[in-house]
């Protein structure tokens, strides 16, 4: 069999970073690359991993066919415009110390008391999905202030507790099932409003800055608070609830990644509560944020470069996972998005959120439907296809299906596009599916040379190359920095500081205006450098030391429970603990 070298370009994130998690087996190479954000990558033996439950490769099918899906953050929040929990909750319990903008008495008492969703209509609402392309949806059921959105019967504060009355999820479920929809169930573990979560006893703990935010106290053992066994038996009571009132659920989505240890699965009993779903919903999928490996890694507000698991990325139309009234993203910007997860083998779970009234906004509507327009179109380049053969790059992605190869270009050079020839399976045509012009190509060597064409397309130019033979194998090889992740932008500057530059050891690059960098890459050893960055180059913040075992530092903005690539900033100061030497580095931003 022929084997095709495919590089994996990993995300790495958060978030965004964000709060994605990468699940591993020990010996993987990105925890060595990328040494500066391990707190993304939860390690496990070949042992553990191997005791876990996974869906079948089967039942793990529909997911990776359907590459996009519609993500619902509605609640509490939207009386405020906000995103969910994090703005609105004042008192957030351990692990997530902080607090949000209103008291208790808003969002437990007065919100709920006008929750009355007067122009909530499923149907509605799943039709859009349709209409946009989106092949499943998943509602939130409870978000991290642990309001239930269904009735349950192991709790008040629920949604048929308001005006509203109705069961919200339910008509969701039903509007789902009767409109072809898969359906899936997005349930928070992380609880600030219910009175035994504690997972872990503050008494027992010191807070740090960085991943996983908490340490023991000297001498003392990690605990989990002495009320949180109740907790537990409450978490296995509604997800069991879950399971069983809202007909066949195809996902199931938990959110306490584990962080550098953040959460932990005995925190919730995971393995126990994983194989109890797996059992009251055959077939199901799992995410992995759950302590445990899952079915599929979890990227946010980021889109991944290629690995062979399964991925999803969850993303915003406008930067709120809720109802907000910023501008939506450009239609452009939405789809390259999608093509770049599909060419990463990865889906797309585009976040959106109702008014406070239930009704869909209409300018998020007219993009939504605008993506599905496009989608009816060219939807073959799109769905049922996997990434690869080749490496997505910020130019040009690549999906396969069967013999037939689409190309993404995103951007033409002069001198076209250049593919490495694959062994044994050489190309029989080569087309271009929105621009009416006939291409022209060849081969040079080992290269397939496509020739920029005279027209191209303003989102996506689409190429259709057939082989002679179905493509069947990706040959996975690594990249070597965090910053190949399109989320971190691009070089924007190559820096080499002289020996004699230093002054007193320290080193300030002043880029003149405000620039929002994404980090530092120094591409060879050098002895410790703290990096200071500054706005005004008056007050500086320390971002941290790189040295011979770490060359990159990510810079990351903290914004409603997530760290997404990027500060703003005018200046970097480098400090050279060492003797003054010649340093190398790249400076990435978006």
């Amino acid at each position: 069999m022929n084997r095709i070298m495919l590089c994996i370009i990993i995300s790495v994130l958060c978030v965004s970073n964000t709060y994605a998690q990468w699940s591993v087996l020990e010996g993987d190479p990105r925890i060595q690359q990328n040494r500066s954000e391990l707190y993304l990558y939860q390690v496990f033996s070949k042992k553990e991993w191997n005791a876990s439950n996974f869906a079948s490769p089967a039942d793990m099918r529909w997911h990776e066919i359907a590459r996009y899906g519609m993500f619902i953050h509605f609640g509490l929040s939207a009386h405020e415009n906000k995103d969910l929990s994090w703005p609105i909750v004042y008192n957030r319990k351990m692990p997530d110390a902080g607090h949000g903008e209103y008291t208790d008495s808003a969002w437990q008492n007065v919100w709920p008391s006008e929750f009355r969703l007067e122009k909530f209509n499923a149907d509605e609402w799943v039709n859009i999905a349709k209409r946009a392309g989106m092949k499943y949806i998943i509602v939130i059921a409870k978000h991290h202030d642990g309001f239930h959105m269904w009735d349950t019967k192991y709790s008040d504060f629920k949604i048929t507790n308001t005006p509203f009355k109705r069961d919200y999820l339910k008509e969701l479920a039903d509007a789902c099932h009767k409109g072809g929809m898969r359906f899936g169930i997005y349930y928070s573990q992380r609880d600030w409003y219910h009175p035994d979560y504690a997972p872990i006893d503050s008494n027992t703990v010191d807070k740090i800055k960085d991943p996983p935010y908490y340490k023991a106290k000297p001498g003392t053992e990690i605990k989990h608070g002495i009320t949180h066994q109740k907790y537990i038996d409450y978490q296995f009571n509604v997800v069991e609830e879950l399971c069983t009132k809202y007909g066949k659920i195809d996902e199931f989505w938990f959110d306490a990644v584990y962080w550098g240890g953040m959460f932990t699965a005995d925190m919730w009993e995971s393995e126990k509560l994983t194989r109890m779903i797996r059992l009251l919903q055959p077939g199901i999928i799992i995410n992995n944020r759950a302590s445990l490996p899952g079915d599929f890694d979890t990227p946010e507000q980021r889109i991944g470069m290629y690995q062979r698991r399964p991925w999803e990325s969850a993303m915003t139309l406008n930067g709120s996972w809720a109802y907000s009234p910023e501008p939506v993203k450009p239609v452009k910007d939405l789809l390259r998005e999608m093509l770049m997860a599909a060419a990463g083998n990865g889906n797309v779970l585009l976040s959106w959120g109702a008014k406070w009234n239930g009704e869909f906004d209409a300018a998020q509507k007219d993009s939504l439907l605008k993506i599905g327009r496009w989608l009816k179109q060219y939807g073959s380049a799109y769905y049922g296809t996997h990434g690869g053969p080749w490496m997505p790059t910020e130019k040009v992605g690549a999906v396969y299906n069967a013999k037939t190869v689409y190309l993404y270009v995103f951007n033409w050079s002069d001198e076209g596009v250049k593919l490495s020839g694959i062994g044994g399976n050489p190309v029989v045509s080569a087309t271009l599916l929105n621009v009416k012009e006939k291409l022209k190509w060849k081969v040079e060597g080992d290269k397939i040379v496509l020739s920029k064409p005279g027209r191209t397309d303003s989102i996506v130019t689409l190429v259709k190359l057939v082989m002679t033979k179905p493509v069947r194998d990706v040959n996975a090889a690594t990249v070597k920095s965090i910053f190949s992740d399109p989320a971190f932008g691009r070089k924007i500057l190559v820096k080499t500081i002289e020996k004699t530059e230093w002054e007193s050891h320290f080193y300030t690059v002043d880029f003149g205006v405000i620039k929002n960098i994404t980090g530092l890459y120094f591409p060879e050893k050098n002895a410790a450098i703290q990096i200071d960055v500054s706005i005004d180059g008056v007050t500086w913040q320390e971002m941290g030391t790189v040295d011979e075992s770490s060359k990159e530092m990510a810079f990351t903005t903290f914004m409603t429970g997530i760290n997404l690539p990027g500060r703003k900033l005018r200046y970097i100061r480098l400090h050279i603990t060492g003797d003054a030497a010649d340093v190398k580095f790249d400076v990435f931003a978006k």
